[in-house]
């Protein structure tokens, strides 16, 4: 049994599309059987603030002195221990919303999620073996999944192996029936997850 983390960096939640295949996906991991602990963090409600020079230096110094129980480091604590990590936000601008940014920014602590080896290289510290990118698009994506890679790249760097992108597309396009993609995607995850 473990503990499975949503990130949610979604807006307008009551009405946000890719909250609602979040939804679908937690509830589903849930039923597997392999967590008995969800955990939603809502980063809009969360106190996320981009460093600056002031808090870099201090990050940085309480790195140097080996301080990973500052409340600093938090998020970084929280996604190092999940078992499985749902993170989901709207396809914006190439990428996703700047809080997922920040969140990114805050979890990323050499010595917590991460180590430099002797190689020069990073080396992953989170237990998590699998994330999940849930996010949904007006348009289509194409080759400009950049938010997923971003997010995949991140997940290598700290351990975790398997990534999975779950994507809808094209949903704000009038000729298209949009809950029926919603409800097509809600069944390709089902299916990945042989429930």
């Amino acid at each position: 049994m473990g503990q499975l983390l949503i990130v949610n960096g979604n807006v307008n939640r009551e009405v946000s599309r890719t909250n609602r295949l979040t939804k679908e996906l937690a509830g589903l991991l849930m039923e597997t059987g392999k967590y008995d602990r969800q955990e939603e963090l809502i980063l809009e409600d969360e106190p996320l603030q981009a460093l600056n020079s002031e808090r870099l230096n201090r990050r940085t110094g309480l790195i140097e002195k080996g301080k990973y129980d500052n409340e600093i480091f938090r998020y970084a604590r929280q996604f190092k221990q999940a078992d499985c990590i749902v993170i989901s936000a709207p396809y914006w601008d190439f990428v996703f919303p700047a809080l997922l940014r920040i969140y990114i920014e805050a979890v990323s602590v050499v010595g917590l999620t991460y180590y430099y080896g002797s190689d020069c290289r990073p080396h992953g510290l989170c237990r998590a073996k699998k994330l999940y990118y849930v996010t949904t698009c007006g348009g289509y994506v194409g080759g400009c999944n950049y938010g997923y890679e971003i997010v995949k790249s991140m997940a290598g760097m700290f351990g975790i192996g398997s990534t999975e992108c779950i994507l809808a597309e094209g949903l704000d396009i009038d000729t298209n029936d949009v809950e029926a993609i919603l409800e097509r995607t809600a069944g390709e995850i089902r299916d990945r997850l042989k429930l």
